[in-house]
């Protein structure tokens, strides 16, 4: 069943692969979420690390148009593991940064991000500027996707310092699961 309405839990927006978001919600990207990684990019660069958002808000319609190509390149199940269904995707919501390196494009959306300089000092920075690591390593049975090094959700500051510290997906840490 098509979604009606979008789901907020404790206030929280949430799409993932149990809570669909509306083909009709169509917030753009979130000007908190892009002040806050702006921030977080000139941190990252007074460290050493040139770091951009490239892939944030999409679109129902565009969200569909990738999911279509992958599941033609890569089959459905594998597709689903990486890529969500049209109205299934968190950058619907406007608050998912895709982040990578400048300089270091060969390890756009690849897990290897993650062991780069530049991928630590983000999973152990973002939560100061309101981000969490998405979808961390071994946590695929409950988020639904594999670890996704790259992938980062804004929450805000106070929500993202209790996620992180917690160590539980936003899917446990909500008792959504």
């Amino acid at each position: 069943p098509e979604a009606t309405e979008p789901t907020y839990v404790d206030g929280v927006l949430i799409a993932n692969k149990k809570y669909p978001l509306p083909k009709t919600f169509q917030p753009g990207e979130d000007v908190d979420a892009r002040a806050a990684f702006e921030l977080m990019a000139g941190d990252a660069r007074k460290a050493g690390f040139e770091i951009v958002a490239f892939s944030t808000y999409r679109s129902y319609e565009y969200q569909q148009t990738l999911y279509n190509n992958y599941v033609e390149r890569d089959g459905k199940e594998n597709a689903d593991r990486y890529s969500a269904r049209p109205g299934y995707s968190e950058h619907q919501t406007g608050l998912a940064f895709d982040i990578g390196e400048v300089g270091r494009e060969d390890l756009w959306l690849t897990s290897e991000f993650g062991e780069t300089e530049a991928g630590k000092w983000l999973v152990n920075n973002a939560h100061k500027y309101g981000f969490i690591l998405r979808y961390p390593q071994g946590k695929e049975k409950i988020t639904g996707y594999m670890y996704e090094s790259w992938h980062f959700r804004y929450l805000g500051i106070q929500l993202a310092t209790d996620v992180k510290k917690s160590s539980l997906t936003l899917e446990e840490y909500l008792g959504i699961q």
